[in-house]
Formats: C-alpha cells, sequence, structure tokens
C-alpha cells in the first residue's frame, strides 16, 4: 500500500455587501485558509489595535481639525491594511468603495466579521493542524516501531 498524502480543504465564507433598502449589492468569497492568513491577520489586527490607541491619545491632544484628520486617516489606514489582509488588495477596494471611503462606518461593519467569524475559524483550523502533527508522533507507535 502507497502513502497518501492529501490536501486539506480550504473554507470559503461569504460576505455580502447590502445596500440601505437591504438589497445585496455585492457577494465577496473569502478563502480561509490558515497557512497564509494566520500571521497577516496577527500583524495586522495587532497594528490595527496599537494604532487605535495611539490615535485615541492623538485625539485627546488634538487642537486643531487637521490633527483629527490625520488620526482618522492612520486609523483608516490600518483599517484597510487588515481588510487587505483578510479580503485581498481587489475586494478590499471594493469594500472601499461601496462605503464611500467612510473609514468608521467600514469598521464598525466590517470588523466584527473578522474577529466573529474568520479568527475563529483560523484558530480552529490552526488547533486542527496541530492535533493532526501530534498525533503523527504519537509515542505508542514510536515505540512500536522502535522495537
Amino acid at each position: 500500500m502507497a502513502y497518501q498524502a492529501r490536501r486539506h480543504k480550504r473554507f470559503q465564507e461569504s460576505f455580502e455587501l447590502v445596500d440601505e433598502q437591504g438589497n445585496v449589492v455585492e457577494t465577496l468569497q473569502v478563502s480561509i485558509d490558515a497557512d497564509d492568513m494566520i500571521g497577516k491577520i496577527s500583524r495586522k489586527y495587532t497594528a490595527l489595535t496599537k494604532t487605535l490607541d495611539n490615535t485615541t491619545d492623538m485625539k485627546r491632544k488634538a487642537e486643531d481639525g487637521k490633527a483629527m484628520q490625520a488620526c482618522l486617516e492612520t486609523l483608516g489606514q490600518a483599517v484597510v491594511d487588515l481588510l487587505e489582509a483578510v479580503f485581498g488588495a481587489d475586494d478590499t477596494k471594493v469594500i472601499v468603495k461601496f462605503y464611500e471611503s467612510r473609514y468608521i462606518e467600514m469598521a464598525q461593519e466590517v470588523i466584527p466579521f473578522i474577529t466573529q467569524c474568520v479568527i475563529p475559524r483560523l484558530s480552529e483550523m490552526r488547533a486542527d493542524n496541530k492535533r493532526a502533527v501530534l498525533q503523527g508522533y504519537n509515542r505508542s507507535t514510536r515505540r512500536r516501531f522502535l522495537r
């Protein structure tokens, strides 16, 4: 019997952009792949939380509209970076265009999809991968092999 190496199933998740009347304007397919996404999303999500913390401090100290605008632009860019890590550059452009560059509304609507759907799925996939690797190193199997 030959040894078989098998590819694992990639998870697809649909993300729909819905207008004010409840009509689906665009449906984006998000391919969730643990190998590619775990590191990217972790770095971008950490950068977003740090940027949010920094801009909150900057906003408190801001004395004019230009400083506030700079804070919002910095935060908006961090949100776009995170979206690119999840959706890819092309789909991120579709999302930004749909929200007409209103980054706060976009963040309020899209980030929960990432935190409640994508990140838990990636955690499950990482745990499954870890379990599969550890099963290959089962101690009793190794002992039988060495005898």
